[in-house]
């Protein structure tokens, strides 16, 4: 009788020992060191959706290289005035290099102002279907730049220019580091601008265009003479509009292609390809090179459009001249 009271009494104390343990853990509180990270994987997830909209790279030197969606924009940069996109001609100055090594005499090209401090100033240029980050010195007195590309392309070289604040403008020389390539040195007189996507902009002329080496100066041999009728192209809206077959069946080779760039032209597209490059750059005014990959920001519209020009592209009769059909 003894042993069964003893048994009973330990079980009662065990018992009690696991509520009052349970009781414990359950009203414990949360530690330092706990609420920090619980904090920090609030933050990381308000950090991934605003990644959704903006890029950031930097440096091995750790300098800042903060790139949003469409804008460049550092709270923390001084003269906050000159940060910007600047656009304009990027000029051979030398014709000779032009003809003798079959080089792009102007191409359009955007130089970013990211980010400047002190004397120093961050950014990256656009153009040629290239994109390349910059560092340099900044006067502050003179408002006169030198920066460097990273020097691990061939076609890297040196950006020197001035700010002209009243007129939002700079003005200055490049010069490559490499002397072999087809042109050393280039000039630009560029307008600080903005870039915002707009799916209705379009053509904005009506002329009959032939893309021949004659229009577009020194293009690489073998491209097709084809008239591209911006009165056609000006009635479709490939990024607005669903197309259908009827909408494009007439068009040339030539005007196909236009139609289906024109998209990746409003979204900002550096063109690598020369033809096309040449077209935006020379015939579309409010045409901007802001990036070199814009595959995330293609709406869907815009790629059932794409994948139905390419059809008729592939299959597009060839028979078109200057003269049109």
């Amino acid at each position: 009788m003894k042993n069964i009271i003893l048994l009973t009494l330990i079980l009662v104390i065990v018992s009690c020992n696991k509520e009052v343990q349970k009781e414990k853990v359950e009203i414990t509180p949360v530690t330092k060191n706990e609420a920090i990270v619980q904090e920090s994987e609030t933050v990381d997830q308000e950090e991934k959706e605003v990644d959704k909209d903006i890029s950031k790279t930097t440096h091995k030197d750790g300098n800042p290289m903060i790139a949003f969606k469409k804008r460049i924009f550092d709270e923390d940069s001084d003269h906050k005035n000159l940060l910007g996109y600047y656009a304009g001609r990027f000029v051979a100055e030398q014709m000779e290099e032009v003809y003798n090594n079959n080089g792009s005499y102007s191409n359009k090209i955007n130089i970013s102002i990211n980010h400047i401090k002190n004397d120093s100033i961050y950014g990256h240029s656009v153009v040629a279907g290239n994109s390349r980050q910059f560092k340099g010195k900044f006067d502050e007195e003179s408002l006169f730049v030198k920066v460097s590309e990273p020097g691990d392309d061939k076609c890297d070289g040196v950006f020197e220019f001035t700010f002209y604040p009243k007129s939002q403008r700079i003005e200055g020389k490049w010069t490559a580091n490499d002397n072999k390539i087809s042109v050393t040195k280039r000039t630009y007189d560029l307008e600080k601008t903005d870039f915002e996507y707009d799916p209705t902009q379009n053509l904005n002329s009506n002329y009959q265009q032939s893309l021949s080496n004659k229009q577009f100066e020194l293009m690489d041999a073998g491209f097709e003479l084809e008239a591209i009728d911006s009165g056609k192209l000006k009635q479709l809206n490939s990024s607005t509009q669903e197309l259908t077959n009827q909408d494009i069946e007439n068009l040339n080779r030539g005007e196909l292609e236009v139609l289906r760039n024109l998209i990746y032209a409003r979204h900002g597209y550096s063109f690598k390809n020369r033809k096309m490059r040449y077209f935006f750059d020379m015939k579309v005014d409010w045409y901007i090179p802001v990036s070199t990959d814009i595959r995330s920001e293609i709406t869907e519209l815009e790629k059932k459009n794409i994948d139905l020009i390419k059809r008729y592209e592939q299959h597009a009769e060839r028979y078109y001249d200057y003269f049109g059909r």
